[in-house]
């Protein structure tokens, strides 16, 4: 048996060795062609890279002798700016002149021109865009879309105002394009704007919308004031931060921001008192009077409500103020019973009524928080 297996193990090891060396031939010659095959392929990856590489050069080229031909001195470009009258030659650029022209254009508006180049230009910019913008809205990939309502918006091209509206309605519109529309209609002050706001669907950012806000002439801001309640809470919020942000101390912003604060909603009560702290100047007596309301009721309040609250008590300073502000330093929260022992030191006592709380108050973080502020205090009198 040992002999016979023997016998067949050299058999087979004999039938493979000779098959190995009857194809050696075939298999280099298998080998040499996957290898030729590849090196083919890699020089003409090589050859597109470098075709790729040299066209880019070459349209840099054309891109930058255009560019020094729209901005010579005698240009068709130069005289319409300076003098006006659109040139036969301006009208009848397309392909790589176009392109160029619409740079050329943005980056003199960049630079912040006299009022009548800036006319001239967003009329130039109708005429030789207007079309080719309309055609890529109507039937343009997203991404085209998205940069020419970017062109639209920086040549303030109000032509194309109604037409956006077409746009909104679509359902393949997309937030990027409808935020970007509204931020078109926000700064043109179209009167669209504020029913568009008025919707709730497609809800966009809180950033997108401060945006938005910030943008609105003013006829359209005091409109969306007015309309206040028919608003999205998103936008109300928005609008509460926006009063702040623009500095509106105007009658009916004022008013707005007390009747929050009045009200019953912690989030638009917190945000009215931060921005009536901001365009409340000189009326000092009425965020005073608010903010007696609260120290009546107050202690219940939201976390981020009782901070916004103990800071302006060290803002408006009343007597009245100081029993609720050692109230506070006893708070859950540290950092409101931090608050609440700063806004307390600016007080004309606030050094006395310390001491008292480091000693009597019932509340050991109270104590705590009270020898801190004091010990803070005495640091900063040696350091002046």
């Amino acid at each position: 048996m040992i002999g016979q297996l023997w016998m067949d193990i050299k058999l087979i090891g004999s039938h493979h060795a000779g098959w190995l060396a009857g194809n050696t031939d075939w298999l280099v010659h298998v080998v040499s062609l996957i290898c030729a095959s590849v090196l083919f392929l890699l020089l003409v990856i090589y050859g597109y890279i470098l075709w790729l590489k040299y066209n880019s050069r070459r349209r840099e080229k054309v891109k930058t002798a255009l560019v020094q031909q729209l901005l010579a001195e005698g240009s068709d470009v130069q005289r319409y700016l300076n003098h006006g009258g659109i040139s036969v030659e301006l009208l009848s650029m397309s392909g790589n002149q176009k392109i160029v022209l619409q740079q050329v254009l943005l980056q003199r508006l960049a630079q912040g021109p006299a009022e009548h180049e800036i006319l001239r230009i967003r009329l130039l910019s109708w005429q030789v865009f207007g079309g080719s913008y309309r055609s890529v809205l109507k039937t343009g990939k997203w991404s085209q879309r998205v940069n020419t309502l970017l062109y639209i918006e920086q040549f303030h091209m109000v032509e194309f105002l109604p037409s956006l509206e077409n746009m909104l309605r679509v359902s393949s519109c997309t937030l990027l394009e409808r935020f970007i529309i509204l931020r078109i209609y926000a700064r043109n002050g179209y009167f669209r704007i504020v029913k568009e706001l008025m919707r709730e669907q497609n809800v966009l950012s809180d950033s997108q919308y401060l945006q938005i806000l910030l943008l609105l002439a003013e006829s359209s801001w005091t409109r969306l004031k007015d309309h206040f309640k028919d608003v999205p809470y998103q936008v109300q919020s928005t609008i509460v931060h926006a009063i702040r942000i623009r500095d509106d101390q105007t009658d009916g912003a004022v008013a707005l921001l007390e009747k929050l604060i009045l009200g019953n909603d912690a989030q638009l009560r917190t945000c009215s008192y931060q921005a009536l702290a901001q365009v409340g100047r000189g009326r000092e007596d009425m965020l005073e009077g608010l903010l007696l309301v609260w120290n009546e009721s107050g202690e219940e309040r939201q976390r981020s409500e009782r901070l916004t609250v103990t800071q302006l008590m060290g803002t408006v300073h009343a007597d009245a103020f100081i029993p609720r502000l050692k109230v506070m330093m006893g708070d859950p929260s540290f950092q409101i019973r931090q608050e609440a022992a700063n806004s307390l030191s600016r007080y004309e006592q606030g050094l006395e009524e310390l001491r008292e709380t480091a000693v009597n108050h019932p509340d050991r973080y109270a104590r705590q928080i009270a020898e801190e502020t004091l010990e803070r205090m005495q640091y900063g009198r040696k350091m002046d």
